[in-house]
């Protein structure tokens, strides 16, 4: 089941939507970036932030664990699932079509299989670049499967 993430994730993910220098810092160093809003986690844990806003399609998993970064929001459902885990790193794209994500004609797709002490998100496509939504109806688009690059 899909959630609306509310503050921080939706927050991070729209200041990173709405701000390309912020976007820029939060790839280079996610916890700098994720500093100047507030948010602290773990000094044990790494944070890698990927962008799914190009030509590649990043999918996180996590198979030795199913780690998720708890900041975000709650963890799908499926994600603990052995044989969710081992399909989306067998077949990539039939798992992520079976989940109801068509990727684009052309699209590259990857998946980043994270660890407890290595945690993922996923900047995904912002809804309407042309800047008409406000940052309320942005953040509504933020969700538990966007942030791992499971929907679009």
């Amino acid at each position: 089941m899909q959630q609306t993430v509310a503050d921080p994730a939706a927050q991070v993910v729209v200041k990173a939507w709405t701000d390309p220098a912020y976007k820029t810092r939060l790839l280079a160093d996610p916890r700098g970036a994720l500093r100047e809003l507030g948010i602290e986690y773990g000094e044990d844990i790494e944070l890698e932030v990927y962008d799914n806003t190009g030509s590649i399609h990043h999918a996180i998993v996590c198979t030795p664990c199913s780690c998720y970064p708890g900041w975000l929001t709650v963890a799908p459902a499926y994600w603990k699932a052995p044989d969710y885990k081992a399909k989306i790193n067998r077949d990539a794209a039939g798992t992520l079509l079976e989940m109801g994500l068509r990727p684009s004609e052309g699209l590259e797709l990857k998946v980043i299989d994270t660890d407890p002490a290595r945690r993922a998100m996923v900047i995904p496509p912002q809804p309407d670049p042309s800047g008409r939504l406000s940052a309320a109806e942005l953040a509504a688009h933020v969700t538990n499967l966007t942030l791992v690059g499971h929907a679009r």
